[in-house]
């Protein structure tokens, strides 16, 4: 027989779990772990229970009224544990989000992970994002705190695993710093500190398009007054100066651009009214980026040029901007000409023989980048929306993050991946992209962190997935440094051609050229025995001494028939001749 003072003690520990288990039921927190344990403990009991049944109710007849009270009371606690364990599971949690999952197949198809895929509150198979999905741009959304930056960063460690494409990313908040430790050759930008741009470098592009675009970038960023009445010809005066110092490589330094200024007023003042006070206007607006604290973004040169970015792995962190004393306004200009020489790069690659991805631009908080509002008073604050547009035959693919979906149109509607967490405004746009039915809007503002909805171009229907948290840490500016040294080195190391190759080709094409130079000298030994007989480019009729052509049946002196040596002769000198050519050519 069972000891039934170890019975009785077991059987209060299992309802107190039990009713603890309950308890946190009603209150919808998910002791999923606690229930297996539960079930366990329960089986147990009732073998016990069942095993030792006889001596249970005989202990209750035949001894002490204690016995029998302990005996009785283990019984009901057994049976109650049994009943609150089964009633807990009819207690239905208001707040399940049920949506049809893909098949596992479906789920496998691509090759990048990207988190879990649940059935309601069940984790089941992962999904593996493909390539061709990508191609079409991806858009995350939700509010801070919700997992968006861990979903990219979860992204970005899987996605290199997989390919060797470069991307671009850009931050305002140095979040992303960890991955130098986590993605291999990964360059850590910060501008005014190991970064500038030449605004004035159109780095192959016709200067006068690219002063056109300056123009653009800065009335855009509203550094030239929204308000104030610039008419055409004031236009015209602006990007002629930037289409002088942009055209030539002295002047292309903000020395070279005050001093064309001053030189056009001299050239045209007499033909443009007010052009000096325009000109003073122009040149106070833009004189924080030449003189001020943040004339370390566009005036120190340093070793990484602006061509480099795209070929690499880079992470911008715009946030040394604002430490340099600067504004959303200027990271927004500073972004702009990032993205115009990589709207330059794309345009001049074009999409021939396009094979898929080539190169991928992360832009965090893009709302304020591209915002919709914005959207219609200038061009180049879309600089975003044309590369979610026209870009996607380059090879370019634009991932987009923002804390609400209050961004371009374009951008929202040329997005193949859409990954939405916990968002309280605009569910009902986001319902519409998302391709939700009306009904499971709430859905929306009920996500858990880490838990997000998807919407993929080759998956019929949205679905519930789940992201792994990924532990970060904090990298100090002296460890980005020396990182970046290494990294860039390595990465100079990489383009040197490799000694034992080149003197394995060398030796091969040494062999070839001596062979080739052997032939032709042959070949001009004979040429120079040939024409030594007086048989080269000379021929004579043997009757009667006269010079005849070549290629010719008879003579026409004397009508004469050339004998058949005299034409292989000939067919011979032209061959070596032939020869001769093809080896002064190659």
């Amino acid at each position: 027989m069972f000891p039934l003072e170890i019975y009785f003690v077991l059987t209060l520990i299992l309802f107190v779990i039990t009713i603890l288990f309950y308890i946190s039921k009603i209150r919808e927190y998910n002791p999923r772990k606690s229930q297996y344990i539960i079930f366990i403990l329960l089986l147990i009991m009732c073998s016990i229970f069942f095993s030792n049944l006889g001596s249970f109710i005989l202990s209750g007849i035949g001894e002490s009224v204690e016995t029998a009270l302990f005996s009785g009371f283990s019984q009901l606690l057994l049976f109650f544990s049994v009943f609150v364990f089964i009633k807990s599971f009819f207690i239905s949690d208001q707040d399940i989000i049920e949506l049809k999952a893909p098949s596992r197949y479906r789920a496998r198809k691509g090759s990048i992970k990207i988190g879990k895929i649940m059935r309601k509150e069940r984790k089941k198979h992962k999904f593996f994002l493909s390539l061709k999905d990508l191609e079409r741009h991806m858009f995350v959304c939700g509010t801070t705190g919700s997992g968006k930056s861990n979903f990219l960063q979860f992204f970005l460690t899987n996605f290199k695993k997989c390919y060797d494409i470069p991307f671009l990313l850009v931050e305002f908040k140095g979040e992303y710093t960890f991955l130098q430790d986590i993605i291999e050759d990964l360059l850590i930008i910060k501008p005014g500190e190991n970064f500038s741009i030449n605004i004035f470098n159109p780095e192959g592009a016709n200067p006068e398009i690219h002063a056109e675009r300056i123009f653009d970038i800065l009335k855009s960023g509203q550094f030239l007054d929204e308000h104030a009445e610039f008419s055409p010809q004031m236009q015209k005066v602006l990007v002629d100066i930037l289409t002088i110092v942009c055209s030539n490589p002295q002047y292309q330094n903000w020395k070279g651009f005050f001093n064309q200024c001053e030189q056009y007023l001299e050239n045209e003042k007499r033909n443009i009214p007010m052009l000096h006070q325009s000109l003073v206007s122009i040149k106070n607006r833009i004189r924080r980026f030449s003189l001020g604290p943040l004339k370390a973004i566009f005036a120190t040169r340093y070793k990484l040029s602006i061509k480099e970015l795209f070929d690499k792995n880079i992470l911008i962190d715009l946030s040394s901007i604002i430490r340099l004393g600067g504004e959303k306004e200027d990271a927004l200009f500073f972004l702009n000409m990032v993205l115009k020489y990589l709207w330059d790069k794309n345009l001049t690659q074009g999409a021939y023989q396009f094979k898929g991805i080539k190169h991928l631009t992360i832009i965090e908080d893009v709302q304020y980048f591209a915002p919709k509002d914005l959207s219609s008073q200038s061009k180049l604050t879309t600089y975003l929306e044309d590369i979610a547009l026209l870009q996607r035959g380059t090879g370019e693919c634009l991932i987009s993050i923002a804390t609400r979906p209050q961004v371009s149109e374009e951008i929202l509607a040329n997005c193949g991946v859409l990954i939405v967490f916990k968002s309280y405004m605009q569910r009902s746009l986001l319902r519409e992209i998302l391709n939700l039915e009306e009904e499971n809007e709430d859905y929306l503002s009920i996500l858990e962190e880490g838990q997000c909805i998807a919407r993929v171009n080759s998956v019929k229907r949205p679905f519930l997935l789940w992201v792994p948290y990924i532990e970060r840490h904090w990298l100090k500016r002296g460890e980005v440094n020396i990182k970046n040294k290494q990294i860039l080195k390595r990465l100079k190391d990489k383009d040197k051609p490799d000694i034992k190759l080149n003197r394995e080709e060398l030796k091969q094409n040494t062999k070839k050229e001596i062979k080739i130079i052997k032939t032709g000298s042959r070949l001009r030994k004979i040429k120079k025995s040939l024409k030594n007989k007086g048989t080269i480019h000379k021929y004579y009729c043997k009757f009667c001494g006269k010079e005849v052509e070549q290629n010719v049946e008879k003579c026409e002196e004397c009508s004469t028939k050339l004998e058949k040596e005299d034409k292989e002769q000939r067919e011979l000198e032209n061959f070596i001749d032939t020869l001769l050519d093809k080896q002064t050519k190659s």
